[in-house]
C-alpha cells in the first residue's frame, strides 16, 4: 500500500459539494438540476481541494489557495493506493488519521495548489542535482561560458473539463505566479521535469525546476530547501 488523502485542501469561496471542488467534476455542476448547479464553468471558482494525487501522502507540502476567512483547511478520500490517474475511475478506499502542520504564508497569491512532494515522487528531470551532476555540469559551463542555473523543484496542479484543459491550467497558474510566458514553462517542464496525471478526467500536476532566485522572492526557497535538504 502507499496511502495518500484524495482530498486535501480549502474551501472554495462558494458553496460547493467537496467531491466537485475541482476543474473536471466541478464540471457537472453546469446546467445540473439541483442546488448547487451552475449557469457557466466559469462560475465554479474552485480550490482544487479534491485532486486525487497520489503524491499527496505522508510528507509532502501542499500549498493551498485561501479564499475563506480561516482558510477552512479540509482533508479525506483516503486511498489505500492509487497509480497516476485513478483510471479505474475508483481505488480502495479506507479510513484512516491524518495529522498536519498548517502555516499561513501571507502576501503569496496562487490561483491554484502547489506540492512540494517528498523526494521519491519527484520525476527523474525535477530532482535537484547531485554532487556529480553538479560538479559535471560545472566542467561543461566553463568549456561553453554558459552559466548554471540554481534551481528546485516545484509541482503546479491543474483541473479542467478534460486532460488536455487541467494541464493548461497548470501552465497557465505556474507561467503567473513564476512572471513567465507559457512557452518558457512548457520548455522547463520538458527539460527539468514533466506532467502527471493526478486523475483522469482532468487534474494533472506540472512539475519542474524553478529558479531559486524566483524561489526566494516568492517566500517559498526555505520550504523546498528543506524538504530537499539543499541547505546542507
Amino acid at each position: 500500500m502507499q496511502p495518500f488523502v484524495g482530498q486535501l485542501g480549502t474551501v472554495p469561496a462558494v458553496d460547493r459539494p467537496d467531491s466537485h471542488n475541482a476543474g473536471d467534476f466541478g464540471a457537472f455542476l453546469v446546467g445540473a438540476p439541483h442546488e448547487f448547479g451552475i449557469k457557466d464553468y466559469e462560475e465554479l471558482q474552485a480550490t482544487d481541494g479534491h485532486m486525487d494525487i497520489a503524491r499527496a501522502r505522508q510528507g509532502a507540502i501542499i500549498i493551498a489557495p485561501v479564499r475563506v476567512k480561516g482558510g477552512g483547511v479540509y482533508v479525506g478520500d483516503m486511498h489505500a493506493m492509487q497509480g497516476d490517474g485513478e483510471i479505474a475511475g475508483h481505488t480502495t478506499d479506507v479510513s484512516g488519521v491524518v495529522t498536519m502542520q498548517v502555516t499561513v504564508l501571507k502576501g503569496l497569491n496562487i490561483e491554484g495548489p502547489i506540492i512540494i512532494p517528498i523526494y521519491e515522487d519527484l520525476p527523474h528531470l525535477a530532482r535537484p542535482l547531485s554532487k556529480k551532476e553538479k560538479a559535471i555540469a560545472k566542467v561543461e559551463s566553463e568549456k561553453w561560458n554558459v552559466p548554471i542555473e540554481e534551481s528546485a523543484p516545484l509541482a503546479f496542479v491543474g483541473s479542467g473539463k478534460t486532460l488536455n484543459h487541467a494541464v493548461e491550467v497548470a501552465l497557465h497558474r505556474a507561467g503567473k505566479l513564476l512572471g513567465m510566458t507559457v512557452p518558457e514553462v512548457m520548455n522547463r517542464c520538458t527539460i527539468t521535469g514533466n506532467i502527471e496525471i493526478g486523475r483522469a478526467p482532468g487534474v494533472v500536476t506540472a512539475t519542474f525546476r524553478v529558479p531559486v532566485d524566483k524561489l526566494k522572492e516568492l517566500g517559498l526557497y526555505e520550504l523546498v530547501a528543506e524538504q530537499y535538504n539543499l541547505l546542507k
